[in-house]
């Protein structure tokens, strides 16, 4: 149970300095444009609906790399090209630069970033790091050619979850069977058990993670 209570205050702890009551953007413009992020245009790509991970931009906390004070700003998660976007007022685009941003912590989810890209925190310490990739996918709707016009591609939000372990990534593909692989043999039947008494779904970042303190010991990648 210990365990477990850790699994949900960790937010509390990364996110304890988190405090959107006094948020001066203007005053942090200057870094954020001539340190960490750059301008550029978004992708001219034919897609209806929403291309970022909130319905609109947040407050968020930036911790640097090189330790500095961390920066306030408002901005949104793009799955599309998988960037931070800041909008400036003359209606400019800003993206974070991966390499110069360690941690965005909002009120409700924190992104890391590893290896020039960011991930979604699940849980850290000390012994594993859990993340999840979520990301737009292009797909082809179905069509008869020609009978039917080609159709644009269709984008849909998916969401791969991995586990960083000793400086490597092990995706976890999102099946019973698969992740209870990942673990000794002889401990197959425990965790199965543990599954189906505590109801984990593979599909559940939160539930797995669960799991994988449980278990992490019992580890064979």
């Amino acid at each position: 149970m210990k365990k477990y209570i850790l699994l949900f205050i960790s937010f509390s702890i990364f996110s304890q300095n988190f405090n959107t009551t006094d948020f001066n953007i203007d005053s942090n413009f200057n870094i954020i444009q001539n340190e960490v992020a750059q301008a550029y245009t978004k992708k001219a790509i034919n897609y209806a609906g929403n291309r970022y991970y909130f319905k609109k931009p947040k407050k968020a906390l930036l911790n640097l790399f090189d330790g500095d004070k961390p920066i306030k700003v408002t901005t949104n998660y793009n799955l599309l090209e998988q960037t931070f976007d800041i909008e400036t007022d003359d209606n400019k685009t800003l993206k974070l630069l991966p390499n110069k941003v360690y941690k965005v912590t909002f009120d409700d989810k924190i992104f890391i970033s590893i290896k020039g890209k960011f991930y979604e925190l699940i849980n850290q310490n000390e012994n594993f790091t859990l993340l999840a990739d979520t990301f737009l996918e292009t797909y082809m709707p179905d069509y008869t050619p020609g009978i039917q016009v080609k159709p644009d591609p269709t984008y849909r939000k998916s969401n791969e979850i991995m586990l960083l372990n000793k400086n490597r990534f092990f995706k976890i593909q999102r099946n019973k069977k698969f992740i209870i692989n990942m673990f000794s043999s002889s401990k197959s039947k425990e965790i199965n058990t543990f599954f189906k008494k505590n109801k984990i779904s593979p599909r559940d970042d939160d539930e797995l993670s669960i799991l994988f303190l449980e278990f992490y010991s019992d580890l064979i990648i």
